[in-house]
Formats: structure tokens, sequence, C-alpha cells
């Protein structure tokens, strides 16, 4: 089973990031299958769903929430104009800054999700938002509350993309050789976060104001049973 699904409660995110080796980027933010990174083959398969899913194009500015070391972030600096990351860990923004950022276009900045979208002061300079495999890990309200700031305050975006939500249909498919409890499955401090149902996610994202739409990895994605994405748009008026 892969190490994504062990259950466990891992040690503060940032400690883990300290605990691979520096160039280890993937493991730094556990991007792994059974210990081990995953391919680039797979990764592209992630960039190519967040390429999709945001319409990227040249003349985007992208807002990455939850971006981790960068690196994943770094794959989009030449299909946007510019790109600002923002992470909660100190290490792992230190890397992104030391590595993959490209200033003055790409830049890295380390803050509370909740906190930079209730009070950044130039939102209007985004029209797309990522956010991957992020949310699941804030309590539900944080989750709403963050989706409404996007929407009442950033009032130039257009899209925001959120990438590897836990399905909660397929839990016990993807877990295997165990049951997990209603309890573990709403833990936003579990190994995998929230599960959610996509309906689920949909209702919560139209609470806070986007019209949601979910699609699924390809087959050939290894997490592609037990996780889905939703891009977020406004309304037609």
């Amino acid at each position: 089973m892969s190490d994504q699904l062990k259950r466990s409660y891992p040690a503060n995110y940032d400690s883990h990031a300290r605990s691979v080796p520096p160039d280890a980027y993937w493991a730094q933010v556990r991007r792994t299958i059974d210990g081990a990174p995953v391919s680039e083959a797979q990764i592209m398969l992630i960039v190519n769903a967040i390429t999709a899913g945001l319409s990227l194009r040249q003349s985007d500015f992208v807002l990455d929430l939850a971006c981790g070391n960068g690196a994943l972030s770094s794959y989009l600096f030449d299909q946007c104009a510019g790109l600002l990351g923002v992470d909660i860990s100190p290490y792992l923004i230190e890397v992104a800054c030391n590595v993959f950022s490209r200033p003055p276009d790409y830049r890295f900045c380390a803050g509370d999700m909740i906190s930079y979208v209730k009070n950044e002061s130039n939102a209007t300079r985004f029209n797309k938002t990522l956010i991957y495999a992020g949310l699941q890990y804030f309590r539900k309200p944080d989750v709403i509350a963050v989706l409404k700031s996007l929407n009442e305050r950033f009032t130039r975006l257009e899209r925001v993309f959120i990438g590897n939500v836990p399905n909660r249909r397929e839990a016990k498919r993807a877990l295997q050789d165990r049951i997990a409890t209603e309890t573990e499955l709403d833990d936003h401090e579990a190994r995998i976060g929230v599960w959610y149902f996509p309906e689920e996610f949909q209702a919560l994202a139209e609470e806070a104001g986007w019209s949601a739409s979910v699609s699924y990895m390809p087959a050939e994605f290894y997490a592609s049973g037990y996780r889905f994405d939703v891009t977020l748009a406004r309304p037609a008026s």
C-alpha cells in the first residue's frame, strides 16, 4: 500500500520537510509512492491537469496557495506571466526561494493561507489560483472562508483549480486493509486530511459563491483511484 494511505498522524509539516535530504524535493512535500519520489511522467500528468483546469495563458498571473517548496510551481513559470507561491512552512519557502524562484515575476513567500487571502493588499493582480493537495488539511469552515475570500476580495480571479482532493466514496477501496472511521475521514490533521464526496465539495464551493466542476485524473495517475480535482469559476450572470 502506498505510504500516502498508511494511517499515521505525521510530525509537523515543516519538521517533516527538514527530515529528508535538502534536494529531495518531492519527498519534502510527500509526493511519493511507497517512499520513492513520483516519476517525471507522473508530475507531468499533474502539470497537464493544472494547465487545463486553469486554462493557463501566457498573460496570467497565478496565486499558488500551499505551494510547498515550489517544485511543482516551477513547471508553470513558462506558461504564465507571473506566479506568487505562498506556504506556511518557513523551510519549504526557503527551498523555494533558493532553488526555484525567478524574481521579480516568479516568487515565493511564507504565510498562512487563511491569513493571506484575508489580508493580501494587492489581490486584484491575480487572475488564476492554484491550490494543489492543500485544502483537505483545513477544517471545512476554514475551507469555505478561504474560498469566500478568494471570491470576494480577489475580484479578477477567473478560475481556481483545487487538485488532489481525497474521494470519500473510494476510501474503503483505497485503504484496502482496514476500515476508516467517520471521525478519521473528517480529520484535517490525518495523513490524507479530510475525505470529501465530490458533490459535497461542489456544494461547499457553491456556498462560497463559485460554480464548481469535478474532474478526474487519467487511469495511469498513481492516485487516480481515490482523488479528484475541482475547477471553480464565477457563476454565469
